[in-house]
């Protein structure tokens, strides 16, 4: 007798999906939830009442069968008249699905990832913030941020900026030398604020202004991860991390995520000033730690790549949970429109027009597959986000950053010249360009890119 192949992650749902059928209505599927647990285990809550022993035992029977390690040992199947389960039915955070032609809503619970289902914060902020975030460091997304700073500071802006990447910080090294560092940083308020808090009047703490900052032009102030206290102390930057990426809990023993505190964080220092734009260096990657910036700020994220197929296949996995976003958006009748707050980056760019337009190609399927909304959608609906492929104003169409040698030992603190005019002006103004539509758009979210 052949043993049952084994399933693997992948396998599991869809092999749920297929065996539902066989036991439900097509209406009790879709008005059920699926749950995926912390561990990947599923399991079925029903909107019928519970049958008796013998049929419970034949339906759980069949799915265990199927499912192997993946059935949730103690209920695969749970009914709404029993504890709990009508409360599940009705969380508003279950995305609605459609695979194999069958419709259905899934909630995922996560230990780990839990920001990237966070709803998007779209509110608009009074003063525009730019989140710098890619899949993989070495792009020159912080690069950029400096070079974007130096330039709106020149031309009278003041300027906040912020490092989120608290696993791989450079910010701090590339705007502050050691005399303008601040006692503390990033990380700094994330451990602190959830022990004790920081009152108002130590915040300024936090920032220091960078050199960048001249007579008769813009501030820039920054917010690096590091402080003085943290550069001083260096084995307990690790300890630091561990406690700056959990959970607080607040007065009333309830949960306060880590994009809620970031969230918090970036409006309190932010009101400290008067500044005309806020500048993010986001984690590279999809850490947990990435999801804030990225989702929880109400940010134009800029999503820096270079023209490799790597870039395209990495951020299919961002876009297919933006994708569910959207989606349980869409059922509660908004409008999603965060998804214009994203702007792709073609960074480290070659003179090759081929590659530029493959690469354009490849955005804009990306963008079309999960962020824009379907023709049909499109012709009820005014408001729906939808762009043709050649549209220059569209999320897909990228801001260039052509590849220079003159920024492979990009380092300002030791060479002060490469943060002036004259030194980046000639590769980046386009960029520099697409920055100023995004700071005052034409169209709310969208920049240009010329």
């Amino acid at each position: 007798m052949s043993e049952t192949p084994r399933l693997f992650f992948d396998d599991s749902l869809p092999v749920l999906l297929k065996e539902l059928p066989t036991l439900f209505s097509a209406e009790e599927i879709n008005q059920g939830l699926v749950v995926r647990d912390t561990s990947g285990r599923l399991r079925f809550l029903s909107i019928k009442p519970a049958p008796s022993d013998e049929e419970r035992a034949a339906v759980e029977g069949k799915l265990f069968a199927a499912l192997g390690a993946y059935a949730r040992k103690d209920c695969v199947i749970a009914y709404c008249d029993e504890p709990g389960v009508q409360t599940l039915l009705e969380d508003t955070a279950a995305f609605p699905m459609e695979q194999e032609s069958i419709a259905f809503r899934f909630l995922d619970r996560r230990i780990v990832g839990s920001a990237w289902v966070d709803h998007p914060q779209d509110e608009p902020n009074k003063i525009p913030r730019i989140v710098f975030a890619s899949l993989k460091g070495g792009v020159g997304r912080t690069t950029a941020l400096a070079i974007t700073a130096a330039d709106l500071a020149r031309r009278n802006k003041n300027i906040l900026v912020i490092d989120l990447d608290l696993e791989a910080p450079g910010l701090g090294d590339m705007l502050l030398d050691e005399a303008r560092s601040p006692l503390f940083g990033s990380l700094d308020y994330l451990v602190e604020d959830g022990l004790g808090g920081i009152p108002d009047q130590a915040l300024s703490d936090f920032v220091g202004t960078s050199n960048l900052t001249t007579p008769g032009g813009g501030r820039v102030d920054v917010l690096p991860v590091l402080g003085k206290r943290a550069l001083s102390h260096p084995e307990n930057v690790l300890a630091k991390l561990s406690r700056a990426m959990i959970e607080d809990i607040d007065d009333d023993g309830g949960a306060v995520s880590v994009t809620t505190q970031i969230a918090k964080m970036v409006d309190r220092i932010t009101r400290q000033a008067s500044y005309d734009v806020v500048l993010i260096d986001s984690r590279a990657g999809l850490s947990e730690l990435a999801a804030p910036a990225i989702l929880g700020l109400g940010a134009n994220v800029l999503l820096f790549g270079t023209a490799q197929r790597q870039t395209i296949q990495g951020y299919a996995a961002l876009f297919a949970a933006l994708k569910w976003l959207a989606l349980r958006d869409r059922a509660a009748r908004e409008d999603a429109e965060w998804r214009l707050l994203f702007k792709a980056v073609h960074a480290k760019a070659s003179l090759n027009e081929a590659v530029a337009a493959r690469y354009r190609d490849d955005l804009y399927e990306l963008f079309a597959d999960n962020l824009y909304d379907a023709e049909d959608l499109q012709q009820d609906n005014p408001d729906a986000v939808n762009f043709g492929m050649d549209d220059k104003n569209s999320p897909h169409w990228p801001l260039m950053v052509p590849f220079h040698q003159n920024f492979l030992d990009f380092d300002p603190i030791q060479s002060p010249g490469q943060l002036q005019a004259e030194f980046y002006e000639q590769a980046y103004r386009p960029f520099l360009n697409g920055i100023d539509s995004l700071i005052a758009p034409s169209k709310p979210g969208i920049g240009e890119s010329e």
